[in-house]
């Protein structure tokens, strides 16, 4: 290995970490950044229509405010594309820090903002920025650090060691709950809207300052650093971010396509539901729903887990579309149970979504990052599921959410959504199994 490509790249001479410890600290990495992104989404739902859009009726608030959270998943391609060049042609390693840096910034940045009874029409454009810059952010972080798991890992293990930073994700979903729960136990309901909602996007401060230590000591992965080594021998300049779009664009559709079952669970049926019941189900309290996602949560770190086990030895591909088969066949009763407003009935509903996307978690991450070579893997991988998110986690659902009244208050929209969106996943599958025995 040339010492030119190991000192450029931060890869260091000493011992190595091992792929367990490299794995954990990419799983603390982006759970830490899907706290960040989750906070704000949970807070749009409970409180940012009337302190930055009381002008409007609650739902139409809820709505507004809900789309400046839909506002960062069109950021999300870009960040794919700048973190993703740096990390094709800088490093994982160098990516990952200043995805962490950004995203911490914005979101301390929102804890601070002043709101409409401060500052006017500006409270909203400040919000908007900062969320922004979130998508940025996040749009960088899910490639590399499945990648820096992933091609640390033994062969045979690759779907284990890129579960977890699927684990991330989902503790970050899960730690946002049990803080803003907590928070909410603490204050009154008055305190929490004049000044508490600010304390978990201040607190996120702290979780930077771990994640930038926990990530300034991970080495390159040894895949990249002889690929750009190999690269730079042959052609004396490094790769070139655009040819994912010319040589691997049928890639991109199928990764884009694959990551739509499981955006529209997480969007729809865990994090949207604060929305929506706040609304529409008066028999469930916000307090029941973050309790449930905490449920939820725990829960699918196991069986996260054990579809990953299973997928080295089952197939990832048959993981994937069993995920979307199973979201089309519960997304009806799932919110039949729901609307009938029990907690244990709400409870059932979500838990048995958790296999739907379990079965995605396990399997995806080393199946997404092998539909690419390792040249433009950041890249490619990163944009799958920012395009996929965008449209799945973003779009998709807050237009859903949108036609509810439409529907007399029907959960039919949210039901029809998670269809759709599983069948984009077995498209993805279908094309993603002719491209890699072709």
């Amino acid at each position: 290995m040339s010492e030119t490509v190991r000192a450029r790249t931060g890869t260091m001479s000493g011992k190595p970490l091992s792929p367990v410890r490299i794995a954990g600290s990419s799983m603390i990495g982006t759970m830490i950044e899907i706290f960040d992104f989750i906070v704000y989404a949970f807070m749009a739902a409970l409180v940012f229509a009337p302190l930055f859009f009381p002008a409007v009726s609650p739902w139409i608030g809820t709505l507004a405010a809900l789309g400046t959270h839909a506002v960062a998943f069109g950021m999300r391609p870009l960040g794919a594309l700048l973190f993703g060049w740096l990390g094709d042609t800088r490093g994982r390693r160098v990516a990952l820090l200043g995805s962490m840096v950004l995203m911490g910034a914005s979101t301390v940045a929102i804890g601070l903002l002043p709101t409409f009874a401060d500052v006017g029409l500006w409270a909203p454009v400040l919000l908007v920025a900062c969320r922004m810059l979130q998508g940025l952010a996040v749009g960088g972080e899910w490639g590399g650090a499945v990648l820096v798991a992933v091609e640390h890992a033994p062969p045979n293990k690759r779907s284990f060691y890129g579960s977890f930073v699927q684990l991330g994700t989902v503790l970050g979903i899960g730690v946002a709950s049990a803080v803003i729960l907590a928070v909410n136990s603490w204050v009154s309901a008055s305190t929490f809207q004049s000044w508490a909602w600010r304390v978990p996007f201040l607190a996120s401060a702290l979780l930077v300052l771990l994640g930038l230590v926990l990530r300034k000591r991970l080495e390159e992965t040894p895949e990249f650093v002889a690929e750009l080594a190999g690269h730079e021998a042959r052609t004396g300049t490094r790769p070139k971010v655009r040819t994912v779009f010319r040589d691997e664009w049928p890639a991109l559709i199928a990764g884009s396509l694959m990551w739509s079952a499981p955006c529209s669970y997480l969007y729809v049926l865990m994090t949207g539901l604060v929305a929506y019941t706040k609304s529409y189900v008066p028999g469930l309290s916000g307090t029941e729903v973050q309790t449930g996602l905490v449920i939820t949560s725990i829960v699918l770190l196991g069986l996260t887990l054990l579809s990953a086990v299973k997928a080295d030895k089952w197939g990832r591909e048959r993981l994937v579309l069993s995920s979307g088969v199973l979201l089309i066949l519960w997304a009806f009763p799932a919110f039949w149970l729901i609307d009938s407003g029990g907690f244990g009935a709400m409870l059932v509903a979500m838990l048995v979504g958790t296999v739907c996307y379990a079965a995605f978690n396990g399997a995806v991450p080393s199946l997404m990052a092998d539909l690419f070579p390792v040249a433009s893997r950041y890249t490619g991988s990163g944009l799958c599921i920012a395009l996929g998110t965008a449209l799945a986690g973003g779009l998709i659902p807050i237009g859903a959410l949108a036609l509810v009244p439409e529907f007399g208050g029907s959960s039919a929209p949210l039901s029809l959504t998670l269809v759709l969106c599983g069948l984009f996943t077995v498209a993805g599958v279908v094309l993603s199994k002719r491209l890699r025995t072709a």
